[in-house]
Order: structure tokens, then C-alpha cells, then sequence
């Protein structure tokens, strides 16, 4: 068992802190430790105190109801706590309590919601959700998901051996995670379950949420990380079959204590804490521009169906400096190459993003000649040129910021003497910045 002494706020300097390392929060700590106008909602089954949570926790300005700290949306009263079956587990009394640890220790400065919901009340969850949003949260975090009932079944389906579908019972849930989204928040969830597998589940594949594949002490894909085609990039979860002290995730019980737990929800928690400490630091920036700088600063080399874009890292999505806040394209005049193949000239042209947002539409166009000169300086509108130098093809595609990508633009004639490429976003309220090259010709 760990020491008695263990705290949220120096847990990253013994063994039990190896999340926040893999993280970089103590780095990223150097530069912010949150802001209290950025409050965070751990949306879940039911919230226990925890006197380290003391200063950390959001106070309401107006609590017309006694919702001092959040709201019991399942009971619809201002208890909180978790009510139900073996309430005295840590998993039923300390899971809520543990998550918000989690945030207070990557984002320390920023304030935490509680909000109960639970698998009995099913409209708990959007009220939970537009809860948090009518009172100032920025960042939701759902560690638990809901599970449909089907067709009018008093349980949810999973329980009773019915795989994840799509929740007919309660459309009003999505509406209002969108709705979240639209006023500016970020929403955060983990993969799927916790069995290791290939599978999809509504919530977290919504394109409203920044979803997290799950990672061990080592940087690698957990023992019960699920696979989709949906996960944004990675956080800590802990390792089910490793040893309990070294390799679970060590937060606040519901005991005054702390505990150790695996699975999504503790990436979900690490997720959110993360995207605090970044929208602290850049407060007037978008939620969709930080999720990109999330997902662009994150360490993989590609993306992958485990850990999305790779392992968040908190200490360079929150050192970028102002002109990296952009989309930049660059050609690499060296990168391209003239082909040929079944009759048909082609131009592969590399383009580097060096700003941190993502361009949807970048459209490259080939000349055979300088498109930024007058190919015959003595023409006018009176007396015009033909065209001289023209358009010889083009192509249009995505670059992720601090990315490249190859574009094949077809050639519709040789280039001749010169080869020259531009390049420029057409992405709506997209940068108006070009790059012109000229390409060297074999």
C-alpha cells in the first residue's frame, strides 16, 4: 500500500505519479497551473468529499437550491453522493471523487464541478450536461457512458448481454452534448470499455468529443485499451495486470484516502485536466483550435486505433508561441518530384504545415512560370498578352498542423522551362498566407 501522506499536489514526484510524468504536467506547470474562469464538470455516478479538495472545488455564485459545489441531477436534490447498491466500495464511493483528483493535480488553479448522474435516471445525463453549461463549464468530463435500454427494458441492455448501440432512449443526451459544444466547451471522454477490444459505443465517437485511447506507465497501449476509428489521442489508464502500486492510477477515494483504479474513465480524467491547462492558456482561442493544438501536439508519429494521435503532452501545447497559433503552408521545393506513369505526367508536392491548426482544404496549383510576375511586362488592358504563363494542375487536400503531407496534382502539359507551385488555404476564415516555389526541373 502507498505512504498515508500522499498528496494531489506533490503525487508527481514518488513512483505513484508516473501519469503526470508521461504527461509532462509538471513542465507544462512551469508555464500554467490553470485559471479559475476555466471550470471543469466531472460528469458521474456520485461525488464523496475529499478534504484535498479543499480551494479546488467550483463554488456557485447563486446557489438557489443549495448546489454549492454542483448538482445530483439522478436524485434531482443537492446531495451528491452516490445512492445505491454497495455504496461503501471504492469504486461506488470514490470513482467521482477520484476522477476530479485527477483534474486538480494536472490543472490546480482551475475550479471542479461535481454533477451526478446514474444509470436509474436516464434523463440525468442531459440534465447533467446542461447543468454544467448553464453554470460557466468549459471542460466536461464523462467518465461513465450512458447505456441504452433498447426497447423500453427498466436496465441497460449491457447488463443484460446486449452489446453497445446506438441510444434510441435518449436522444436528448447528444443534442445536448452538441449544444455543449456550441457554447464553446470541450467534452471528454474515453475509448469505449475496458476489455480490450475492437468496438464503438455512441458517446465518445460523437464528433463533438475529444475521445482517449488508454496508456500505461511505458507509453504504450494499455491492457484494456479498445480499438476505433474514432480516438483523438492518448492518457493514462493504468495497466488491469500490473502491480497495483506501480502501474494503476493512484487519485482520491471516497474514504479520505487514496486509491488505485484503471480503465477509460481515469483517461478521461487526465483528458480533461490537460485540455484545462491548455484552455487556461490560451483563454481566447476556440474549443476546436484546442482540441487541434491537443491533438497536434500530441507524441505519435501517425495515427493509430488505440492511441489516436498519440500521448497528450501538456507541456507543448501550452509553450507555443503566438505566430505557431495559425495555419502555415510551406512547400518543400526539394520534396517534389516529376513523374510519369501510363502515358500521364504527374507532380508530387510536399506541404508542411508549421502552424498548430489543422487546414481542411489546402489547394496547391502548378504554373510553368513565376504566377507572382508579369510574364510580359509591356502588356496592359489596352494591348494584353496571351497567356504565357498558366495553370498546369492542381489538387486539394488536408495537412494537420505540424504536419506534411504529399499531394499528387496530374499535370495537364509538360512544364517546359520552369516549374513553379502555389499554395494557399481555402478553409473558411482560413489564413490568407501563400507560398510560392519554384521547383527545380530534372
Amino acid at each position: 500500500m502507498p505512504p498515508e501522506d500522499l498528496n494531489l499536489f506533490t503525487l508527481h514526484k514518488t513512483p505513484y505519479g508516473w501519469p503526470l510524468r508521461l504527461l509532462r504536467v509538471p513542465q507544462a506547470h512551469k508555464v500554467t497551473k490553470g485559471n479559475p474562469d476555466i471550470v471543469v464538470a466531472v460528469i458521474d455516478l456520485g461525488y464523496t468529499y475529499h478534504p484535498h479538495h479543499e480551494g479546488h472545488l467550483w463554488v456557485n455564485p447563486n446557489p438557489s437550491k443549495g448546489d454549492v459545489h454542483g448538482w445530483d441531477c439522478h436524485d434531482d436534490d443537492e446531495s451528491l453522493e452516490y445512492v445505491g447498491r454497495n455504496p461503501e466500495t471504492n469504486y461506488n464511493k470514490g470513482h467521482h471523487a477520484f476522477v476530479m483528483g485527477e483534474v486538480m493535480m494536472c490543472a490546480p488553479e482551475c475550479k471542479v464541478m461535481a454533477v451526478r448522474v446514474g444509470y436509474q435516471n436516464p434523463d440525468s445525463w442531459w440534465q447533467g450536461v446542461d447543468y454544467a453549461v448553464n453554470h460557466g463549464a468549459k471542460v466536461l468530463i464523462l467518465p461513465h457512458g450512458f447505456i441504452s435500454h433498447g426497447n423500453n427494458s427498466p436496465h441497460p441492455l449491457f447488463y443484460q448481454g446486449t452489446d453497445f448501440s446506438y441510444p434510441v432512449d435518449n436522444p436528448k443526451l447528444r443534442r445536448s452534448l452538441e449544444r455543449a459544444y456550441d457554447a464553446g466547451c470541450l467534452v471528454f471522454k474515453g475509448t469505449a470499455d475496458n476489455r480490450g477490444r475492437r468496438v464503438a459505443t455512441n458517446m465518445p465517437a460523437l464528433d463533438v468529443v475529444f475521445t482517449l485511447g488508454s496508456v500505461n506507465k511505458h507509453g504504450k497501449a494499455a491492457d484494456i485499451c479498445c480499438t476505433a476509428d474514432y480516438v483523438d489521442a492518448a492518457t493514462p489508464s493504468g495497466e488491469r495486470e500490473g502491480e497495483e502500486e506501480f502501474d494503476h492510477v493512484w487519485s482520491t477515494g471516497g474514504h479520505e484516502d487514496y486509491i488505485p483504479f484503471t480503465g477509460g474513465c481515469m483517461s478521461s480524467g487526465f483528458g480533461g485536466g490537460v485540455g484545462a491547462l491548455v484552455m487556461s492558456r490560451y483563454p481566447d482561442l476556440p474549443n476546436d483550435k484546442i482540441a487541434q493544438i491537443l491533438r497536434n501536439t500530441a507524441r505519435g508519429k501517425r495515427w493509430n486505433p488505440y492511441l489516436g494521435w498519440g500521448i497528450l503532452d501538456a507541456s507543448i501545447a501550452v509553450s507555443l508561441d503566438q505566430d505557431q497559433l495559425c495555419q502555415r503552408l510551406k512547400i518543400d521545393a526539394e520534396g517534389c518530384l516529376l513523374t510519369q506513369r501510363s502515358g500521364k505526367r504527374h507532380l508530387k508536392v510536399t506541404l508542411r504545415n508549421t502552424g498548430a491548426f489543422d487546414v481542411q482544404q489546402a489547394l496547391a496549383i502548378a504554373f510553368n512560370g513565376n504566377p507572382m510576375e508579369p510574364a510580359d511586362p509591356n502588356a496592359s488592358p489596352e494591348n494584353p498578352a496571351t497567356l504565357i504563363v498558366s495553370q498546369i494542375g492542381h489538387a486539394i487536400g488536408p495537412v494537420r498542423g505540424f504536419d506534411s503531407v504529399k499531394l499528387n496534382i496530374e499535370l495537364t502539359r509538360p512544364p517546359e522551362k520552369e516549374l513553379w507551385v502555389q499554395v494557399n488555404t481555402l478553409d473558411r476564415g482560413g489564413s490568407d498566407q501563400t507560398d510560392t516555389v519554384r521547383v527545380p526541373l530534372p
